[in-house]
């Protein structure tokens, strides 16, 4: 005989259970996501990345070569980015095909082609498993973050060490405080492009009256501006310890003339690194942003054609 609070307790549980499936079903996935296969969106990431970055990429290298030139003491920054823009200007074709453009444009292609796969990866994955999707996956994040910043670290330190050794007053080894140096800055910058931006999105939605658009397209443009108070003296200093190795001072005569270049230097090189990243990841990261929802409204149109 079954006894009717059993049945109380039975109907209870399915009520529970039915009201979990109700929720599951009614989480919120952007149509975009759901729009195509994940081949084609992969696809779409590397093109965005590859077009965003193609547009910003000379300017970028003018400003690093200047970085490099001014902590050499051998131009000023606007000396330096006078000089390659007129070279560029009178042979694009030689420009586009130089080392000088093509590390850049390679930094970071790689990098915004890794961070937008990884990110329709993760999408793609949450769609796989239901159960997943519509939670705040940290692992995820931190997965996004440490993927990227080693392509961008690797593919920089190339980058770095070719400008370095073109551009710079050594001919000496680059040591390895200096590498160590740049992977700490790339750490900050990335850190500051692909995952500070949405999570102070997040919070200028909630703080203020701001949308979740315009949230995000501030935080995508201040991050990174902001990151550069703190990566410049870093980048300031690498490059310091590898043009001037100062083996002939004692460890607090070093340290004395270390700060006293930082000092005399620092507020143009954060200065122009703020120049640099502003298109690099701010204006170039709201553009990645529009291009890639463009491409998957267009995948979502053509597959319900």
């Amino acid at each position: 005989m079954v006894n009717s609070s059993d049945v109380s307790i039975a109907a209870s549980l399915t009520s529970r259970l039915s009201l979990q499936r109700r929720t599951t079903v009614k989480i919120d996935i952007p149509s975009s996501t759901l729009s195509s296969d994940l081949s084609d969106k992969l696809l779409g990431d590397v093109l965005v990345a590859a077009l965003v970055t193609f547009g910003f990429s000379p300017a970028i290298a003018a400003i690093d070569r200047a970085i490099v030139e001014k902590a050499a003491g051998s131009h000023t920054i606007l000396e330096s980015i006078k000089h390659t823009m007129k070279s560029m200007a009178r042979e694009p074709g030689t420009y586009f095909k130089s080392p000088m453009f093509l590390f850049m444009w390679g930094v970071y292609a790689a990098t915004y082609s890794t961070a937008n796969c990884l990110k329709t990866i993760t999408e793609h994955r949450d769609m796989q498993n239901r159960s997943n999707v519509g939670r705040t996956s940290s692992s995820g994040s931190i997965g996004v973050f440490a993927t990227t910043t080693l392509v961008n670290s690797y593919a920089s330190i190339l980058k770095d060490r070719y400008y370095a050794k073109t551009f710079g007053t050594s001919v000496g080894k680059v040591p390895l405080i200096t590498y160590g140096l740049w992977g700490v800055r790339d750490c900050l910058v990335v850190g500051s492009a692909f995952v500070l931006p949405s999570r102070i999105a997040k919070v200028l939605h909630q703080k203020t009256s701001i949308d979740e658009t315009t949230a995000l397209t501030i935080s995508q443009l201040l991050c990174p501006v902001a990151a550069q108070f703190a990566a410049g003296p870093v980048h300031l200093l690498s490059l310091d310890l590898y043009n001037r190795p100062l083996r002939n001072l004692t460890p607090k005569d070093m340290l004395m003339e270390r700060l006293r270049f930082q000092c005399n230097n620092v507020s143009s090189i954060v200065g122009a690194r703020i120049a640099r990243i502003a298109p690099a990841y701010g204006i170039g990261g709201v553009g990645n942003t529009y291009l890639r929802e463009k491409w998957r409204s267009f995948l979502m149109t053509k597959q319900h054609a």
